[in-house]
This record gives C-alpha cells, sequence and structure tokens, in this order.
C-alpha cells in the first residue's frame, strides 16, 4: 500500500515541492461558517496541534507534534538496512530515514488566547523531507482523574529513539514524563494483518488517537489498523485488528483508522484512507469488545476526527478533500460536516487548514486542532515551523455536543461504566 497520512502527511516528491514553493502569505486562512454557526480562534502559534482534551473548569489540553526538521533523502531508493521483520528499526525510503528530537509538548489553554506549557522536550521525530518531513510527537492527551496521561508517537528505535518508546506517557506537575504502556514492544510482539513488506510499515506505529472509557484508556494506530486497551497498571491488550475486521466485510481493509469516540457504548472508529484512493473515507460502529464491525457512514474524505452532538448526530472532521492534486497540498480543503440520518453530509465549516482533531465541549460546542501539519515556511532557512497552528471554537445554533457530563466523564449512554473517574477533563495534575 501507498503512503498514508499518520505515517507520511505528505506523500509525494511533488507535493514537497510545491509546499517549498508556496508564497509567504497570511497563513492559515480564515474558515468559513455556515448559516446558524460561528468560528472563532481559541488559541494561535501552536506547533503542529493534534489531540484535544478538556481539563478542570475551561482549561483545554492540546498535544503538539513539536518543530523537529527531517532530513531531505530524494531519490533513487537508498537500500534497505535491514530485513522487512516486524521488530526491525528501520523505516523504508520514501517515509524514512526519520530524524530524531525532543519537541513534542503539551499546553494548556485556561482562557481564549492563553496558552501555557505543561511539559515540553518529549520524543519526537520527523519523516523524509521528500515526503514533507511529516512530523510525530504527543499525539493525544486525556485525564485519568488527577493524572495528565500522554500518547506519544514520535519515539522508537525507528524515530532514533531505542530508549523511549512509542506509548502511554504519565506526565507530572513538573513537566517531567515517564512511560507507563510500551506501545512498541506491543506491536513488536504481536501479529496483526499489516504486512511488514509494506512500503509503509511502521514497526513502533503511528499512533494517533486516545480516549478514557469503560475503566481503562483505549489507543488507535492507523498504520497496523489496531484498538488497544491499556489497562491503569500499563497491561495491554488488542480489542479489535482493524485491517482484517474491514477486510471480512468489504474485501480490503487497509484504510488507516484514525479517529474515534464512544458513543451508547461503542466506538466510532473513522478512517483517513489512502493516497491510492483519493482518502476515501468511513466510520465503522465497533463493538467494545471489538467482535462486531459495521460501517455507518461513507463518502467522506481523510478523517481525523468524530464526535457526538446530544441529539446523537454524528460529525467528521475531514483533513482534505477528493480530487486535490499534488495529496494533501490544499490548505482550504478541510472541513466539518455532518452525518445525516441518510447519510448525506452537511458542511459546517469549510475553508480548514490541514485540521487533525476534533473535541466535543461542554457547552454544545466543537474544538477543532487547525494547521495541524504542513504550516511550514521552508522559503526561510531556519525556520522549521512557522508556529502557526490554532484551535479554532466551533458553536453550533442547534445543538449540545455530547461532551461530558457536570462532573467530566464521558457516559456510556446504558452500558456499564464503573469508575467515575474516567474522563478527557478532571483536575488538574498534582504529579503525586
Amino acid at each position: 500500500m501507498q503512503p498514508s497520512l499518520p505515517s507520511s502527511l505528505c506523500a509525494s516528491a511533488l507535493l514537497a515541492l510545491a509546499c517549498a514553493a508556496a508564497p509567504v502569505r497570511a497563513f492559515p486562512g480564515a474558515p468559513v461558517a455556515a448559516p446558524g454557526v460561528s468560528v472563532t480562534i481559541h488559541a494561535s502559534g501552536l506547533h503542529d496541534p493534534r489531540g484535544l482534551a478538556r481539563g478542570e473548569g475551561r482549561d483545554l489540553y492540546v498535544a503538539e507534534a513539536g518543530t523537529t526538521e527531517g532530513v531531505f533523502v530524494g531519490p533513487p531508493p537508498p537500500a534497505p538496512l535491514e530485513p522487512p521483520t516486524r521488530t526491525r528499526c528501520e523505516v523504508y525510503w520514501p517515509v524514512g530515514p526519520k530524524t530524531p528530537g525532543y519537541t513534542g509538548r503539551i499546553v494548556r489553554i485556561p482562557a481564549p488566547g492563553v496558552v501555557k506549557v505543561v511539559a515540553s522536550g518529549l520524543p519526537s521525530a520527523a519523516s523524509n523531507g521528500l515526503i514533507g518531513g511529516d512530523r510525530l510527537g504527543v499525539a493525544a492527551v486525556v485525564q485519568r482523574g488527577r493524572r495528565l496521561l500522554a500518547l506519544v508517537n514520535g519515539g522508537g528505535c525507528t524515530a532514533g529513539h531505542p530508549s523511549e518508546p512509542n506509548g502511554l506517557y504519565r506526565v507530572y506537575a513538573n513537566g517531567a514524563a515517564q512511560p507507563i504502556a510500551d506501545l512498541s514492544g506491543f506491536l513488536r510482539s504481536q501479529v496483526d494483518s499489516k504486512d511488514p513488506a509494506d512500503p509503509d510499515f511502521e514497526p513502533d506505529g503511528v499512533w494517533y488517537a486516545m480516549l478514557r472509557a469503560f475503566g481503562a484508556t483505549y489507543a488507535l494506530e492507523p498504520n497496523h489498523g489496531v484498538l488497544v486497551r491499556i489497562e491503569d497498571d500499563g497491561a495491554i491488550t488488542r480489542v479489535a485488528d482493524l485491517i482484517a475486521a474491514v477486510t471480512a466485510l468489504e474485501g480490503d481493509g487497509d484504510r488507516t483508522y484514525s479517529a474515534f469516540t464512544v458513543h451508547r457504548g461503542a466506538f466510532y472508529v473513522a478512517t483517513l484512507g489512502r493516497i491510492d484512493t483519493d482518502f476515501a473515507a468511513s466510520i465503522y460502529r465497533v463493538s467494545r469488545d471489538g467482535s462486531r464491525v459495521t460501517r455507518v457512514a461513507t463518502g467522506l474524505h481523510g478523517v481525523l476526527g468524530v464526535a457526538f452532538d446530544r441529539r446523537g448526530r454524528l460529525y467528521a472532521l475531514e483533513t482534505t478533500a477528493a480530487g486535490v492534486v499534488p495529496p494533501l497540498s490544499d490548505p482550504t480543503k478541510g472541513r466539518l460536516v455532518r452525518v445525516e440520518a441518510n447519510g448525506s453530509l452537511t458542511p459546517l465549516v469549510t475553508g480548514l487548514a490541514f485540521p487533525t482533531a476534533l473535541l466535543a465541549g461542554r457547552d454544545g460546542e466543537f474544538f477543532v486542532s487547525n494547521c495541524g501539519y504542513h504550516c511550514d515556511d521552508r522559503s526561510r532557512p531556519g525556520l522549521p515551523s512557522l508556529r502557526v497552528g490554532q484551535v479554532l471554537r466551533v458553536t453550533l445554533r442547534d445543538a449540545r455536543s455530547e461532551a461530558d457530563d457536570d462532573d467530566g466523564h464521558e457516559r456510556d449512554d446504558g452500558d456499564e461504566h464503573d469508575d467515575r473517574h474516567d474522563r478527557h477533563g478532571g483536575d488538574r495534575p498534582d504529579g503525586d
């Protein structure tokens, strides 16, 4: 299969050249809201913002991939240094080689326009500059009671961090972080449906999304297509091999599973899609135990966020559109849409610039990470990122988002939920 966004956001040499030649201008552009919808900038100046989480009061936490700059290795393809095994420490060209760094961050937004760094210097990496130098660092963040947890995808030996794996990290009040679940090691020790001979195979994974539900933490890995459950003691179990499950349904299950949420006791998992299918995307309902998978929405493209409102309506965040050439090169094609009961899509916000995450707020609003990749100015040496990532606040006149109830934990709508501290929000971490 060809490279897909969480392992290769730019995905072509032509796109890299297009990005390099782009003129300096005001960026990102202003999004366009449909009637009855308002959009405001909640925060700006972020470093490739990714996953979002609610905190105490009106606090919002943002995971950042960072500013690590990739090296440029053009054709002809260098010969692989290692055979195509699941345990290798090499990502093959053109996605590799990766460049390691320590620019992953977590920031807190206590009020509109106010950004405070909670943790910095977390493992990060950048892919080959030939495909845009796509960044990995901190992919997502959640809270477990008073504890802040981060999903790191810029670690692992393939990213030059052999002693700092991709995984679930606990973040302390002083900004220090410690791995508590080794997701790199888990992937290397398991056999799944992703062929290690695929050109875009990622031995450490590119873990992209995370949430708290059903008394545990769940993480989603797009490249291997696996959903896992992480217990509070760090034990990891696979809930679903989504490539295998969707292959059984549709004949081809390698769809890049990029975002998920919980609604009425089940997971709703969205796909980014692939370059060779023009990033055609779908949303699947996955039972709590992973045994049942059903497609519930299609006709989407490049989905990186999914959420519900309190009327049970489904929303999807698209990072690109059909027919974009080169792939993922147009910073105006991101949009937030509502998936109607008849399967049609209602655009609510258009003109988004490479959005990367969607979060339902407490008061009926949604938050969007905007300008989460490709927001670089490569015409000025020494400036690897414009640092113009944003969090946008989207308010819909006729909807309340399905966030948390008043004490912050997500409801299971009738299914057992045995941990009242499981939440995206909660008390600020105290480092105990």
